[in-house]
Order: C-alpha cells, then structure tokens, then sequence
C-alpha cells in the first residue's frame, strides 16, 4: 500500500483508464434512459385552486364569530385560521372515501392520500389542492370531485359556504415525474463516481514497482543503473533483431 499518495501518479492512472470512465459515463447513460424509459411508472397531477370567501347573501356563525355580509378585517382572520383546518378536512378519511365511493374507484384511502397535496398561497386566503395518480383524466375528476365533496363537509360542519373555485381541474397528459435529461445526468455520474473509485482502489493497493523513485522510497538506496526495455522484431528466416 503507498504510504502517500502522488497527485502526478493518480492523474496518469486515471488518464491510462479514461476509456473506462468514457465507457461509464455512455453506459450510465444508457441505463438512466432505459430506467426512465420502462421501470418508471408515470404519473400525472391535476390542481384546483380555491378561495375562501363568503357568499353575498349569507349569514353564518363560526367558531362564535358572527360574520356579516360584508368582508370585513374578521373575516380574513377567520378564513387564515380555517386555512390549516380546511387542508385536514381535505384529506379526511371521511371526504377521501367519499370521492372514492362517488366515482367508483379501486384505490385505497392511503393510496390515495399519498396523492394529495394540499397547500396555501402566503398571506392568503387561497388553496391549492392537487391530485396525483398514474392516470390524467383520473386525477382531474378527483380534484374535481374532492373540491365539491369537500364544500359539502365544510357546510355540514360550519354550516357556512365561504369556498369558491377560482380555477377548476384540467387534465394535463404531462407526467410530473418524468425529466430525462435528469435521469440521465444522474445515472451517467453514478456510473462515472462508481468506475473512479474502483481506478482509485486498484492505485492504491497497488504494490507493483514501476519506477526507479518507487525503488528509492521503499529502499532508501540510489539507483546505479536501469535496462533499457528493447523490442525486438523477427525478420523471414527467423532471425530476431534489436
């Protein structure tokens, strides 16, 4: 084993392998766009975007607060404090069963709730829920589906409408997690960090003496001469020459 390690040295032995870590790479490649290719399976997302506001010609009585027809400082309040509570009603086993039940899915509520995604635009009273599935059109009528599963509950519960849908489901054939190029850059790095640190190895516990200053460490003694490696050549009639 090298008791140091010579920059010079590890640069040429990686320079002699080059075509292994050339080879690598194309293969990593290769790898990464078959993976991609074949083994992932796609899935696609579709979103509605929600907003909580009050109907004009309704009165309601919420957590106590008694809400106007008219948007006032209280309201917004309430709606930012519901935000985080409308995001669990969301993702209730109660309003994710129903959704399945209604369009006659064969999904599981944890399936399914894997797919959901529900979050809110900073400082306001807007939502955004999500639906990933493997199929486009699926996951449009449940987004769909939820967002009018979902207003029912909340006016069982509060008895207040204050949900309108400000953008209503599209179904996007575009899989979300399907990026090529990125599979492939990683899998092509993969390859190459996997082959550079098998070159490392070998270098490393390579104990083989190559040169004369490979003498000199391990003996501590000068070099008084070296022979010469001569080719020889073999000519018609079997004679070598020099």
């Amino acid at each position: 084993m090298n008791e140091e390690l010579d920059l010079l040295d590890l640069f040429f032995a990686f320079w002699k392998k080059k075509i292994w870590l050339i080879a690598a790479i194309i293969i990593g490649a290769c790898v990464g766009f078959v993976y991609t290719k074949y083994a992932v399976v796609p899935k696609y997302t579709s979103s509605v975007t929600l907003i909580l506001a009050k109907s004009s010609d309704e009165k309601a009585n919420v957590a106590g607060l008694d809400v106007s027809d008219t948007i006032t400082q209280s309201d917004i309040a309430l709606n930012q404090k519901l935000i985080s509570t409308y995001g669990e009603i969301l993702t209730s086993k109660r309003v994710v069963n129903t959704v399945v039940k209604n369009l006659g899915l064969n999904i599981s509520y944890a399936q399914l709730k894997k797919g959901i995604s529900v979050s809110s635009v900073k400082d306001t009273d807007v939502i955004k829920l999500s639906i990933t599935t493997t199929d486009a059109s699926t996951s449009a009528k449940i987004a769909d589906e939820m967002t009018n599963v979902f207003k029912d509950e909340v006016d069982r519960i509060y008895s207040i409408k204050n949900i309108s849908i400000i953008d209503s489901a599209e179904v996007d054939n575009k899989p979300v997690n399907i990026n090529y190029m990125k599979n492939i850059i990683i899998f092509a790095l993969a390859f190459f960090v996997l082959v550079a640190i098998v070159i490392f190895l070998i270098y490393y516990f390579d104990n083989t003496i190559k040169t004369e200053e490979n003498i000199q460490k391990l003996t501590g003694l000068p070099v008084l001469c070296t022979i010469p490696k001569v080719k020889t050549t073999i000519e018609k009639g079997g004679k070598k020459h020099a």
